[in-house]
């Protein structure tokens, strides 16, 4: 991705861990276009994945880490999956201009993508953010103010699109595990 989150991910790659996709993106997985998907910061695909699995939704995944890639790449091969996949930063891909239908960027955050995003987007077409929350510092990682939002700075982030639904609030996982974080659905209207 973008030079902003690179230690974070490197990190998280390392660990090897693809988990279920997160509950907001399962929520909102029925208001997500058919078409082409860009997941952001796939790292293992958790979300690409469950994309993919969604009848008529063709996905390019994008991460820096060819571990991760490669074996988001044999779970693809296995279920005859339709993902392409990117190695290298959001800084050198062309997002282009009415190209996706839908953009998936979660646990990634730059701030400077969100404009480029919505130019990206197809009208109709939807972004899907669900990052941390600034209270998130108080509790476990990332810690990071740079990686880590403030109320309402999602709905600004997404300026351009209609925000159809948004939320903060701390979210626990089955496993126990506990995280503050901020999501929106936008979708773009009018002609581009």
């Amino acid at each position: 991705m973008s030079g902003n989150g690179r230690s974070d991910r490197h990190e998280h790659h390392h660990r090897g861990i693809a988990k279920a996709p997160e509950p907001f993106f399962l929520e909102m997985l029925p208001r997500i276009p058919r078409g082409l998907a860009l997941d952001v910061a796939a790292g293992h695909g958790r979300h690409s994945l469950a994309l993919a699995r969604a009848a008529g939704i063709c996905v390019i995944a994008v991460d820096n880490s060819a571990d991760a890639m490669r074996e988001l790449k044999n779970a693809a091969l296995a279920e005859s999956l339709p993902i392409w996949l990117a190695i290298g930063d959001l800084d050198n891909f062309p997002l282009g201009a009415n190209r996706f239908d839908a953009i998936i960027n979660v646990n990634f955050l730059d701030r400077a993508l969100f404009p480029k995003f919505v130019q990206a987007l197809k009208p109709g077409g939807v972004l899907l953010a669900d990052t941390f929350l600034i209270e998130q510092a108080s509790i476990a990682h990332p810690r990071s103010p740079q990686h880590l939002l403030k109320h309402g700075e999602l709905r600004d982030l997404m300026g351009g699109l209609e925000v159809e639904v948004s939320y903060e609030r701390l979210v626990e996982y089955s496993d126990g595990t506990r995280a503050w974080r901020s999501g929106a659905l936008g979708r773009k209207t009018g002609s581009g």
